[in-house]
């Protein structure tokens, strides 16, 4: 399942659509994981499906991750 915690951080990147996102993250070999940044609700999708995509660039994970646990860092490690 895609990272939990990446809702708490659509307000530092900002710019999202109140749409379904594409994760990186397959569910199996037909579907992949979706992330809703608008409500933080999370579903997998047939990938023959249309999903909005972005781009994702490396950010400074100091600036996000002081207050977050090992594991937290380890789910959001997809970002950088």
């Amino acid at each position: 399942m895609p990272c939990i915690y990446m809702n708490s951080f659509i307000f530092a990147v900002g710019g999202f659509a109140s749409a379904y996102y594409w994760s990186s993250t397959e569910y199996n070999n037909n579907n992949a994981w979706k992330q809703n940044f608008d409500n933080g609700n999370q579903n997998n999708n047939n990938k023959n499906n249309t999903n909005y995509v972005r781009a994702v660039r490396d950010f400074k994970q100091t600036i996000f991750s002081e207050n977050l646990s090992a594991s937290a860092k380890a789910q959001i490690g997809f970002l950088s």
